[in-house]
């Protein structure tokens, strides 16, 4: 996997953003790019088999991206990417109208090294829940466990096929964070689906997301597109439109962002609702340690990768830990706790 250093620079020149404005901001154009598509390739698609599907959702800073990229690229998934932009809910037809375009690859903005093109997979899919399902879980405040619609999931049915149907078939590959909002509907769409949760230690991840918060609201500063494309695509894991997952016990709008008590609540409430959700679900998931799978790939990467039914090819990969001052020893207590019984569902699975 490419790395490099260095902060990435502008991708979209204004006529690019003016075309993401229109596509992505309003949403009566995004309604109609999905209606549109779903008449054109609705037959075509109809009889495109979805088999274990795979969903990589959790928080972010977990390694998500990664895990979703080396899934990608053994060569039996189908993602959505940046390539589907700036209409991604019609990904067949804006396929046949934006051609093969090349963009060369750049460090995402996280400056984490992880480099993206066009066809790098991404959490486009969020789109459609963002229009089928925003003015029931975005709220002010953070996104709301809410049960989506019986529509909306037979809608997600067809936008699934056709991803696949764009993309060259496959098993269709999700990276969504989003998605630990509504894992049952995940699963009445797709009962076969495959739940991939990847955690790290509580206080290490909890860092990561406001050095992470910090950085994004630096970039929107500079860069005001910034922060309305990352809210078009759905993305409020951190930046200057951060707005928690409302699980049972999530930070409160009032609380300090700054501060990695925040963070360490956010991570608690999530993982204590990964750990107990409803009963279909339960069956479904995946948590796997992503401390643990770095420090000893040729141990674990095997055993995931048939667990998912695909090849996962890792390198041991180290981060020196981060130490932090002034954190709250009950919530770090709390927090070992949780990380205690995810490590005990990883070992069940993998170890």
């Amino acid at each position: 996997m490419r790395r490099c250093a260095g902060r990435s620079g502008r991708v979209y020149g204004r006529a690019d953003r003016l075309l993401h404005h229109v596509a992505l901001g309003l949403r009566p154009l995004l309604d109609a790019t999905f209606d549109l598509e779903r008449a054109r390739w609705g037959k075509a698609v109809r009889d495109v088999p979805v088999e274990r599907p795979v969903f990589v959702t959790g928080l972010a800073r977990a390694g998500t991206s990664i895990l979703t990229r080396i899934l990608h690229e053994s060569g039996g998934f189908a993602c959505a990417s940046y390539r589907d932009l700036p209409f991604p809910l019609a990904p067949n037809s804006w396929a046949r109208l934006g051609g093969k375009r090349r963009v060369e690859a750049r460090e995402r903005g996280h400056g984490d090294g992880l480099m993206h093109d066009l066809d790098s997979p991404e959490a486009i899919e969020e789109v459609f829940w963002r229009l089928r399902e925003g003015a029931r879980y975005r709220r002010a405040d953070g996104l709301a466990p809410v049960a989506p619609q019986q529509e909306s999931i037979t809608a997600f049915r067809d936008y699934v096929r056709l991803v696949l149907h764009a993309h060259g078939g496959g098993r269709y590959l999700s990276k969504n964070n989003n998605n630990a909002l509504r894992l049952a509907a995940l699963i009445e769409a797709f009962p076969d689906a495959v739940l991939v949760h990847p955690f790290r230690d509580p206080l290490q991840q909890a860092l990561s997301l406001r050095a992470q918060h910090v950085r994004a609201c630096t970039l929107a500063g500079e860069d005001p597109f910034r922060r309305r494309f990352m809210t078009w695509l759905g993305h409020h894991e951190f930046g200057a439109d951060q707005r928690p997952f409302l699980f049972d016990g999530a930070p409160g709008p009032d609380e300090d962002r700054g501060h990695v008590d925040y963070w360490l609540k956010l991570w608690i409430s999530v993982h204590e609702a990964l750990l107990f959700p409803p009963h279909e679900v339960h069956g479904r998931q995946l948590f796997v340690d992503y401390d643990a799978l770095c420090a000893n790939p040729r141990r674990y990467a095997p055993r995931l990768g048939a667990r998912i039914g695909a090849p996962v090819a890792l390198e041991t990969l180290a981060s020196p830990p981060v130490r932090a001052a002034d954190v709250s020893p009950a919530l770090l207590a709390r927090a070992a706790e949780t990380h205690v019984c995810l490590t005990d569902r990883f070992d069940a699975a993998l170890g």
